[in-house]
């Protein structure tokens, strides 16, 4: 996927403000539960950093570092103000004795690992970096989204995935397109069981789960009604 990203570093800004409703819905969420004071802030697949630079300005934190694999991006990041750049994917995160109070791992992330076990061992890095009593935020893509693909869509594939799970089944390919350039790319689709099986097994606490749609950044509990966003702790 770096070679996706960094195809993509030119034209992220304007591709991220055309999905500004849904960004702000999930950055308010963000900031409506945050641990007490957090001064230590970790983003995982940053991007280009400036959405990870600016929720960390509005939560006052004191130390801010980006984690990212695309030499492209990096470049972006190096250039958004944070205090430390990691080039590093999400499963290659270092054992750091840093410890964070506020992790995040925002805009599906982590369905762009790979592989079931690279994803397990993603959020076990993020485990282990998050300082106590801190929290860790997760928004990924939905295969069980109604919003998005359709009621009947979505019970079809409920009814499949439970008479025969199989992860595989959520591994798309897809293309981004914006100012008139097409960039291919790949990533993976999750379901709620899914991704609530993987959290507990990495010894994560889903401390809520809410879904924001990708449209118009409405939130719900429900988790049919939008893209799915955990707040996590340790």
């Amino acid at each position: 996927m770096s070679a996706s990203y960094d195809a993509l570093a030119p034209h992220y800004r304007d591709y991220a403000r055309g999905k500004a409703a849904y960004l702000q819905a999930v950055d308010d969420l963000i900031l409506q539960h945050l641990p007490a004071s957090p001064e230590r802030v970790l983003d995982v697949g940053a991007g280009d950093g400036v959405r990870g630079t600016s929720l960390a300005r509005r939560m006052g934190a004191k130390h801010v570092v980006l984690a990212e694999p695309s030499p492209e991006m990096i470049k972006l990041c190096r250039a958004a103000g944070a205090d430390e750049v990691w080039q590093c994917t999400a499963q290659e995160l270092p054992d750091s004795a840093e410890r964070f109070d506020v992790i995040l791992s925002l805009w599906n992330v982590l369905g762009h690992v790979p592989t079931p076990d690279e994803r397990a061992a993603a959020l076990s890095r993020m485990s282990r970096l998050l300082a106590p009593g801190g929290r860790i935020f997760i928004d990924v893509n939905n295969r069980h989204n109604a919003a998005a693909y359709g009621a009947w869509r979505v019970a079809l594939r409920r009814l499949i995935d439970t008479i025969k799970p199989d992860p595989a089944r959520g591994d798309v390919s897809f293309e981004w397109r914006v100012n008139g350039n097409v960039v291919p790319g790949m990533g993976h689709l999750f379901t709620p069981q899914e991704m609530t099986e993987l959290l507990q097994g990495c010894g994560l606490r889903i401390v809520r789960r809410l879904t924001v749609d990708y449209a118009t950044g409405r939130v719900a509990e429900s988790p049919f009604k939008g893209q799915l966003l955990f707040i996590l702790g340790g």
